[in-house]
């Protein structure tokens, strides 16, 4: 996408409706269009990943990434000054546009109804531009590349976290199963991940399939380990008929033990961890509300 385009897509979003409404009209463009909209996002915000610009912004990890969204964000006249002069993103410290990261992969769902599965060239995390930062941070392993495990089950419950941890139980317990691994293998997809969300904080269903991973979401029904089996059951059955396999194999019994950092993501429990996954659901039903 050329920078004139891509500029004049933005044009100045101050607000998280704002970047909504470029959702939508990304959504009306072709899906080169959109994939070449996050290439030229990232390649900008990984511009601005400098000591210099970090050290204005007084900000670091995320919310360094949030702060150069805010830039970006705020148009092609503030951004080229920020990026010429490093302390002028000073004035974002305060400001955040996460929401600009997620406007390509609303608007290819929408258009499409298949799952985001673009990987940029350049990426946008902090610290990535090596040329300016040195040697890249250590490489954290994705979660679908640890070995054998084709399924996590994760959980958003804010009230009753043995619901959660029994729901990352089972899920282990199936993805370590043969006879699940022989159900799933007939897919021919790599993975597959299920989210039950909190009904106080989410209420987006329904199962999205890409090229490499399935996706399935539905509001937990908060009870004890009955109940997380039949959401996981549930889950499953809503997977299974989206992509025609056969019939499902007995529960195994839920594994005794995790992995380190198994389903780690959605309820982690500590302040941000928290903060973060019921950020993750109140936009995903935001979204949702808006015709996602």
């Amino acid at each position: 996408m050329e920078a004139d385009e891509f500029w004049a897509l933005i044009g100045v979003r101050r607000t998280d409706d704002d970047l909504a409404a470029l959702a939508d009209e990304l959504a009306t463009r072709d899906t080169a269009t959109i994939t070449a909209f996050e290439d030229r996002l990232a390649e900008l915000l990984y511009a601005l990943d400098t000591p210099a610009h970090a050290k204005a912004a007084r900000a670091r990890n995320d919310w360094f990434l949030y702060v150069r969204c805010a830039a970006v964000a705020a148009g092609r006249e503030e951004y080229e000054r920020v990026l010429a002069e490093p302390a002028k993103l000073r004035r974002f410290a305060r400001g955040e546009a996460e929401h600009l990261l997620t406007v390509a992969q609303t608007a290819y769902e929408r258009s499409t109804g298949r799952l985001w599965e673009h990987e940029t060239p350049l990426s946008y995390e902090s610290g990535s531009n090596t040329a300016a930062w040195g040697d890249p941070p250590p490489e954290v392993p994705a979660r679908e590349a640890l070995p054998g495990v084709w399924l996590t089950a994760s959980a958003v419950v804010l009230t009753d976290h043995g619901y959660g941890e029994h729901v990352h139980r089972l899920g282990h317990a199936i993805a370590q199963d043969p006879e699940w691994a022989a159900w799933w293998d007939a897919s021919g997809i790599a993975y597959c991940e299920l989210q039950l969300t909190d009904p106080e904080v989410g209420d987006e269903t329904g199962v999205r399939a890409g090229a490499t991973r399935v996706e399935a979401r539905a509001v937990a029904s908060l009870g004890g380990p009955q109940a997380a089996a039949a959401d996981v059951t549930r889950l499953l059955d809503a997977v299974r008929v989206k992509l025609d396999l056969g019939p499902l194999p007995p529960l195994p019994e839920p594994s005794d033990e995790l992995p380190p950092g198994f389903g780690s993501d959605l309820d982690d429990l500590r302040p941000m961890g928290l903060l973060r996954s019921l950020l993750f659901v109140w936009r995903a039903r935001k979204a949702s509300r808006r015709g996602v």
